[in-house]
């Protein structure tokens, strides 16, 4: 009889953990990075603008990411500089309707009109990457590179749109997002 009387302490333990609902998995985060590169950083020269004077390469950087969640249709990449403009803000590269097997994309792409998906249109009123070039005197600039994974298809959304249109044509599609941010100063 002891015996019995000590096991029904763990066949009572064994009954309610066989009750309690186990969490599903956790899900792996959706992280973007800039390989080789911690966030936060200075941009180099190579992805600065070559244009007024700034002496870069105009090259985008490399991204990577892991894919995104259940769902995933299509990646949009989206580089702003809330800081430009005096505080209002610019708009360096979009880009989106990128297919959903793709994890990473090499430096210097951005500006090339064989990358797969569509270019929106930036604040300069052209598409594909422009590099930062803030003023001199201005302190350093932050380049906010987001990737949102999207529940739409590739082809869901037409090419030139701008940042506010891009945003508001996502809106509701948006299933997870990443970003990281580089600084950059003259």
């Amino acid at each position: 009889m002891t015996r019995l009387t000590s096991l029904n302490p763990w066949l009572a333990a064994v009954a309610v953990a066989l009750c309690v609902q186990l969490p599903a998995q956790a899900q792996e985060r959706f992280t973007l990075s800039m390989p080789g590169v911690s966030d936060n950083r200075l941009f180099t020269s190579v992805a600065v603008s070559d244009a007024n004077g700034c002496g870069g390469k105009n090259q985008s950087p490399a991204l990577a990411w892991n894919a995104g969640p259940a769902g995933t249709q299509s990646y949009a990449i989206v580089m702003h500089d809330p800081d430009g403009q005096k505080g209002l803000g610019v708009d360096h590269w979009l880009h989106y309707g990128i297919p959903p097997t793709t994890r990473q994309i090499p430096a210097g792409v951005g500006a090339k009109s064989a990358f797969e998906g569509e270019a929106g249109v930036n604040s300069k009123g052209s598409t594909g990457y422009i590099g930062p070039c803030p003023p001199v005197g201005d302190s350093s600039h932050h380049y906010i590179i987001q990737l949102y994974a999207l529940d739409l298809a590739p082809q869901a959304l037409p090419a030139g749109l701008t940042r506010a249109q891009l945003m508001e044509k996502i809106k509701g599609h948006v299933l997870r997002n990443s970003s990281v941010v580089r600084r950059y100063h003259r």
